[in-house]
This record gives structure tokens, C-alpha cells and sequence, in this order.
């Protein structure tokens, strides 16, 4: 059975760019058909589409789909009926409130078309001066308002060498995909050459390399089936050469994917026009299940080398390529460079049937967390993996090792590896909750929970500094801001790699925010961005007496102490810390450390415990870091007096409550593990 995958729904013809290469030939703003299909009868096709199913993608497409007001109504539609619903935008019209509305919506993201790197070269090639500039700006609104983005990046000779930078860029701006589109010459880009088929080989072969090098990103050739015979070229046993998966790069047309016109046409794909009936006639599923040119792709014939190569099971060729040139749909792709070696004919690696294959609770519910369009392939994907492995269960280890070998990435041994030898430690809460996210996205985390920990003096990453980042990243701006609060704050930003960037810019305009509130202001100046970044509070106010107090802390703990009590002030919701404040967390801060001491056992306080600790909790065995800041500590406990009443870790009257509190028997055992 042909299941849909993928449905393009070309929603106008109206856009505010000229793309050269565009296949729909859309026109201006001025001139939107009147033809087009209405909200109601967009509603009605994804009521049919969930009917059948709900497993299938829906992109919302143009011309430039923004440019419909009604475009919300349509993804809020489809998404209140399960289907996963994206837009394919130029990004131009991706203001912070569109982004809002799109979001709340239910879209499950977006697909932003980019083309170079170099402005001016992107500008040409959309027909629109600072086009460039205003499509970043639309990924950073994304970027800023958690809305997951894909970046769509067109080859053609001019851009080509374009390809690892433009991977870089994709992973930098926190995109979870990059696209690549091979160009077929129609509709306004019948004059382009797009690429040649030397070069369009070569391309190809840097897009297998790279999906194998980068684990974080997914790298997909689109419109080159060509793709699946180079990934088996390169290694047979490839999971791309599967021949059901969304990922593998070959072509979908009429198997797994159509696309509807704005007048309600279908058609196979936008590069073959022909028109294979209307939904406004018979519906959709007729079309889809009937059609003949549909049965003709579904059981080709195809003619030429096409028809003789050994690879025309698990590649085929491109259908439209040949039509584009004057062909007939089953000639050979032009665009092949690939001679018959008259061998045996490939076959796909079809997945096989998986009977008697059980599924752990923890894997069932990983599984529940894929989106339902990609459920069923990586459902398979598990099952056939256990079974290789002679297991009858799937379980959540099967599943993680897959994520890691994503594309035929596999890691050593089989093993997932989960930290250089630098790597600070997690406590088992928070390894637990990073395991639990997407793969594509555990990476960019452990790299920025680390380097910040690295950054604040901390020893080990636990759930509240993830909480704390999570809670940081979700903030919006509320406030409007002045060019020069945007210039500075860019200026400090500057440094910071984009991971970083992603959690420290939204505490930073906190902060901002929140001290042009204390001033009565309602717009953000360049003097409250130089307040946060000239005193480093990320967001709290200091007293100067409490500030004074950590700035005599030794330097080893300096910032541990700063944060901790930020994150304290920032719970409790104080907007100045005062010296009582400061206090107050400390103490609490040393009393929750003598109930880990009560946990062990200890009864004494005494700097045995670290010995004990050591040897009962697994996050400081052969901790260098750990025992490095012990050293620290406890050398200068031993050579410095402690004043009554300051910073001190142990002044008197603190000393007394945690002896008390040692001795007292209260039957409590705390949690030595986070």
C-alpha cells in the first residue's frame, strides 16, 4: 500500500519575492489568483488526509504562504486533527508576532529557504535586495520563540561550494535540518541550468560524507534519488538505501508524496505539471489511489539506461528531469553520469516483518515521543535492530543506539559514547532526563550545560541547572528596545559561541528588561544593558554590601556562590539581593550539605566526609575536578579565619548549627545521587 507521507499544499501563487528558480512561477502581491483555495476547503482536504490517517506531513506551501492571513486558522485545523503541520516560507515576513501566531497554531515548525551565505549573491538569486537580512531575522525570531526550524538550501553552480559552510551556518543557528534541493528546470527556471551532473555527483557524494560526520544535524538530498545509489556506493549496508524511509533522500513522487496546486489540481510533484485531478471534483483519496500516472510510478517501466541500470530498484532516476527536457516520463535521467555495469539488480534493504517482537514500557514511551509521521520507520528500524542483536524485546538501550548511528553513524563498539574524558559528570536525574529528549538535540545540551557549569565553578550538572536553562532560554522580551540596547548587547555577545549564546542572551535581556522597569522606563536603553553587563548580575539586583561580600570570597568559589544565589533570588522573586539574602541562601546552602553528610553516615563534622563520599557516590570516583576544589576548600578553611557574621563557609554560629544538626537523630537518609 502506498501510504502518504508527505502532502505539499501550494496554498497561493502570490509572493513578495522573484526567485529565478521558481517552479510555481508566482507571481507579486498584486496578483493573487481568486481561484485560490479557501480556508474551508483546506480544512475539508486535512479532514480527508486524517480520515485515512494522521501519520502523514503536511506542508503549507506557496508562493509565499505567509502572505495568507488565514494561515493560522488552516494549522490550527490540522494540527487539532493529528496530522504534523510545517510551513514552507522565504522567511521575509517572519516577524516576532507571526512567529507567536504560527506557534500557538500547533505548527510543528518550518522550512526557511537560504541560498548563500553572501547576501548579495542570495539577494540576486531571490530578486529582492535585503532579502538576506530579513530571513535571518525571521530564523532568529524562531530561534528566539522555540519554534523549530529547517534551513532549505537550493544547489546550483553558482552556490555549490557553498556546502560545508552552509552545514556550519545550519548547525550554528540551531536549525534540526538542512535540505538540499537539486533544481528541475521548470516553470520559471526553465532558463537555468541549475547544476551540472558532474558537479551534482560530486555534491552528492560531500552529502553522504557529511551526514556521516555530523550526528546532530539531518542532512537530507531532496529531488536526488541519485543520493540512495551513491550511499550504497559508499556502503551497502546503509540504512539510506531503505526504501520506506523519509530520510533516505530518493524520490517519494506518487509513492509517499503529491502536492496539491492553489486551484485544488494534484499532481505527482511540482515538477510534473501534469494535472491528475482536482479536489474540488472528486476528493482526494480517488486521485491518490487511482490516478494513472500514479499506478505508472508506483510500477515503472522506465526506458534507457534508467531502464538497464542495476540500481533502478533502489535509485529510478528523477521522472521529472526528462520531461523538463522535452522527454517522456520513464526516459532516462539526464542528470545520471552513471554507466550500467550489467549486474545483478539491487534491492533495497527492505525492512522485514518483525513478529515476536515485544516492546519494553520505557521503550514504548520513548517511542510515543517521535512524531507520528516517523513513528512506523523507526518503529521498524527497533524492531529489525533487536532482532539482528537475537533479542525478542525492544528496549530503550536498542533506541539510543540507533539515534546515535543515525545515517550509519555508529559510535565504537556499538556503544554510545557519552563524554570526552574533560567532560564534567552528571548526577542520574539529569543524564536520565537528557536521554529522554530527541537525539539531535542531547549534543548541543551536554555541550552547553557543561561549558556553562565550567563557566559558574560548578563540580557536576544536576536537573536545577537544566531547569534553570530551560526556564532562562523560554523568556521573551516584553519590552521594546532602542538600536543602541541592541548594538551593546550584541557587542557582549559577540564572543559567544551560538550555543552559549542561546542561553545567556535571553538571561541577559531579562536583566535588561527588569532594570528599566526599576527606572520607570517602558523601553529598553543601551545604559540598562550596560548595567547588567558592568556589574554581572544576569538579571538580579545587588545590594552593594552583598555584592561587596562575593567579591571577597575566595576565587574558587566565587562564582558558584554568585549564582546560586542569583538562581535563589530568582525563585523566591527578589529583584535586589541584600546581605540578610545572602546569608539566608548560604545557610541553606551549607545546611542541605550536612544532610548529604546525615546520608552517609557521618555524625562529626570533619573533612572525612569527602573520603566517605568518594567511595559511596559514583559522580566523585576519580573526580580530578572534585578532588582539585576539595584541596581548595579545605587548605583554605585551614589557613583562613572565618569572620563572624560574612561569607565566611564556616563562621562560628553556622559552625554550631551544623554540629547540632549532625548529632540530632531524625531517621532521614537524603538522596546522595543528585
Amino acid at each position: 500500500m502506498n501510504e502518504l507521507f508527505l502532502l505539499a499544499i501550494n496554498l497561493t501563487r502570490r509572493c513578495n519575492l522573484a526567485c529565478a528558480h521558481c517552479y510555481l512561477d508566482a507571481e507579486t502581491l498584486e496578483h493573487g489568483g481568486n481561484d485560490e483555495l479557501t480556508s474551508t476547503e483546506v480544512s475539508t482536504l486535512l479532514d480527508e488526509i486524517a480520515a485515512r490517517s494522521n501519520e502523514t506531513m503536511v506542508v503549507l506551501t506557496g508562493g509565499e504562504p505567509l502572505l495568507r492571513q488565514d494561515l493560522e486558522q488552516m494549522l490550527t485545523h490540522g494540527s487539532n486533527l493529528g496530522l504534523a503541520m510545517v510551513v514552507g516560507t522565504n522567511g521575509i515576513l517572519l516577524t516576532e508576532s507571526r512567529v507567536h501566531s504560527i506557534k500557538a497554531a500547533g505548527a510543528m515548525g518550518l522550512g526557511i529557504s537560504l541560498d548563500s551565505l553572501d547576501p548579495q549573491q542570495h539577494d540576486r538569486f531571490r530578486g529582492c535586495p535585503g532579502s538576506w537580512d530579513k530571513t535571518l531575522a525571521g530564523m532568529e525570531a524562531c530561534r528566539r520563540n522555540q519554534l523549530p526550524f529547517q534551513v532549505h538550501f537550493s544547489v546550483t553552480e553558482a552556490n555549490a561550494d557553498e556546502l560545508p559552510a552552509m552545514i556550519d551556518f545550519t548547525r550554528s543557528a540551531g536549525a534540526r535540518v538542512l535540505n538540499i534541493f537539486f533544481l528541475v528546470c521548470t516553470g520559471r527556471g526553465e532558463s537555468m541550468s541549475g547544476i551540472s551532473a558532474q558537479r551534482y555527483e560530486q555534491v552528492l557524494h560531500q552529502i553522504v560524507e557529511a551526514q556521516g560526520r555530523y550526528t546532530d544535524l539531518i542532512i537530507r538530498a531532496r529531488c536526488a534519488p541519485h543520493y540512495k545509489r551513491i550511499a550504497y556506493q559508499c556502503n551497502p549496508d546503509s540504512p539510506l538505501t531503505r526504501a520506506e524511509g523519509y530520510e533516505g533522500g530518493g524520490c517519494l513522487a506518487g509513492l509517499h508524496y503529491c502536492r496539491i496546486t492553489p486551484e485544488g489540481a494534484v499532481t505527482a510533484c511540482p515538477y510534473i505539471p501534469a494535472e491528475l485531478g482536482n479536489i474540488r471534483e472528486r476528493g482526494f483519496w480517488p486521485v491518490w489511489d487511482s490516478a494513472p500516472v500514479f499506478r505508472q510510478l508506483r510500477n515503472p517501466s522506465l526506458q534507457g539506461r534508467c531502464g538497464e541500470c542495476e540500481y533502478r530498484q533502489l535509485c529510478g532516476g528523477c521522472r521529472a528531469r526528462p520531461l523538463a527536457m522535452g522527454g517522456e516520463l520513464m526516459d532516462s535521467d539526464p542528470w545520471c553520469v552513471y554507466t550500467p555495469q550489467d549486474g545483478a539488480v539491487i534491492q533495497p534493504l527492505r525492512q522485514q516483518p518483525d513478529s515476536g517482537i515485544h516492546w519494553s514500557p520505557e521503550a514504548e514511551q520513548r517511542l510515543s515521543r517521535v512524531p507520528a509521521f516517523l513513528r512506523k520507520m523507526v518503529k521498524k528500524r527497533a524492531e529489525s535492530y533487536a532482532r539482528e542483536q537475537g533479542e525478542s524485546t525492544v528496549t530503550p538501550e536498542h533506541m539510543a543506539v540507533l539515534a546515535a548511528r543515525r545515517f550509519g553513524n555508529e559510535p565504537p563498539s556499538g556503544r554510545i559514547e557519552r563524554r570526552s574524558p574533560a567532560a564534567l559528570p552528571w548526577t542520574r536525574t539529569a543524564e536520565h532526563y537528557l536521554t529522554s529528549l530527541p537525539p539531535f538535540l542531547q549534543t548541543v545540551i551536554r555541550q552547553t550545560a557543561e561549558d556553562i557549569a565550567r563557566t559558574e565553578g560548578r563540580l557536576e550538572i544536576n536537573m536545577k541547572l537544566l531547569q534553570r536553562l530551560e526556564e532562562e532560554e523560554n523568556q521573551e522580551r516584553k519590552l521594546p528596545w532602542e538600536p543602541g540596547a541592541e548594538q551593546l548587547l550584541e557587542k557582549q555577545l559577540a564572543d559567544k559561541s551560538p550555543r552559549i549564546r542561546l542561553f545567556v542572551q535571553p538571561s541577559m535581556e531579562a536583566a535588561a528588561e527588569r532594570g528599566a522597569k526599576r527606572r520607570h522606563a517602558i523601553v529598553v536603553s543601551a545604559r540598562d544593558v550596560a548595567s547588567v553587563t558592568e556589574t554581572h548580575t544576569t538579571g538580579v539586583a545587588w545590594a552593594p554590601d552583598a555584592l561587596r561580600r562575593v567579591e571577597s570570597a575566595p576565587d574558587f568559589i566565587r562564582a558558584g556562590i554568585k549564582k546560586a544565589a542569583e538562581w535563589g533570588a530568582r525563585k523566591e522573586g527578589l529583584e535586589t539581593i541584600s546581605s540578610d539574602d545572602l546569608t539566608r541562601f548560604r545557610n541553606r546552602a551549607m545546611m542541605r550539605a550536612v544532610r548529604r553528610m546525615k546520608g552517609l553516615g557521618l555524625q562529626e563534622l570533619n573533612f572525612d566526609a569527602f573520603e566517605v563520599a568518594r567511595k559511596r557516590v559514583p559522580r566523585l570516583k576519580e573526580n580530578a575536578q572534585a578532588e582539585q576544589r576539595f584541596s581548595a576548600i579545605k587548605k583554605h578553611v585551614e589557613t583562613h579565619q572565618q569572620p563572624e557574621g560574612g561569607l565566611g563557609l564556616l563562621d562560628n554560629k553556622m559552625l554550631e548549627r551544623m554540629k547540632a544538626e549532625l548529632k540530632k537523630d531524625n531517621g532521614s537518609n537524603p538522596d546522595t545521587n543528585d
